[in-house]
This record gives structure tokens, sequence and C-alpha cells, in this order.
């Protein structure tokens, strides 16, 4: 059976109006878990700097008067996105965008001469009579 010639044109524009209406809604989805990736990936860099230094700053702290250690941390974490990091009694903390990470470590007395961030930059972490302190250079007192 042949239809009309006014029929098909309204039933097409249907089909196409469908179609579109589901890539939108592929496309908003899409989206939207990459932006969670993102997120995620910002936050794994954001947990593996507050590591690096609370273990670096623990283990300094835990071996007593004379330690020091090097180690270095990126300039920003995933997609550029930058970061502080501070102290306060016995926590780390990792500020980005909105987000707060914090670290426990096992002494609330550090002290942060000057943090430096970049992959060839190097902070040195003291243990002076139970003080620790984070700076560049070595500060052994």
């Amino acid at each position: 059976m042949l239809l009309p010639k006014g029929q098909a044109s309204p039933e097409f524009s249907v089909v196409v109006g469908f179609v579109a209406l589901v890539f939108l809604i592929m496309m908003i989805i899409i989206f939207q878990k990459q932006s969670e990736s993102f997120e995620f990936q910002v936050y794994l860099d954001a947990k593996k700097v507050a590591s690096t230094i609370a273990d670096n700053v623990n283990m300094i702290s835990q071996n007593g008067h004379g330690y020091y250690r090097y180690f270095s941390v990126p300039s920003t974490l995933h997609g550029n996105t930058d970061y502080d990091v501070s102290f306060d009694r016995n926590f780390l903390w990792i500020n980005y965008t909105d987000v707060t990470y914090s670290v426990r470590l096992v002494t609330n007395d550090v002290e942060v001469d000057n943090l430096t961030k970049g992959d060839n930059e190097t902070n040195c972490v003291t243990n002076v009579e139970g003080r620790i302190t984070i700076g560049t250079p070595c500060y052994l007192g």
C-alpha cells in the first residue's frame, strides 16, 4: 500500500526528532561521566601528594633527631589543577578547587619553611630535636 505523499514527511520528522533526542541524552551522560572521571583523577593526585608528604614527615618523625630526607611534589594536580598544602595540629591538608583532603600525621610539631612544588624541585624534611621542618635546603641545626 502506498502512503500519500504528505504522510511520509511527518513520520520522518518524528523519527529524526526521536533519534536526535536519544543522541542528546547520550551526549549529556557521556559529558557527565567524563567530568566525574576528571574529578576522580584530581582526587587521586591529591591523595598521592598528601601521602608522599605525610609518609616523609611520619618517617622522619619516628626516626628521631638528625634524620632528613629529600622528596618532591608536582607543581599541579591532574588537569593543571592548583593546590595548597597546610598543616594544622597533627593533620596535613591538601586544598584544591572546592575540595579538601586530609591525612593524619604522627606528630603535631611540623613547620614549613618552604614547600617547593615541581617534579624537578626537591624539598627536605628534617628532624631537629623532635621538630619536623620542611624546607630547602636542609636545616640540620
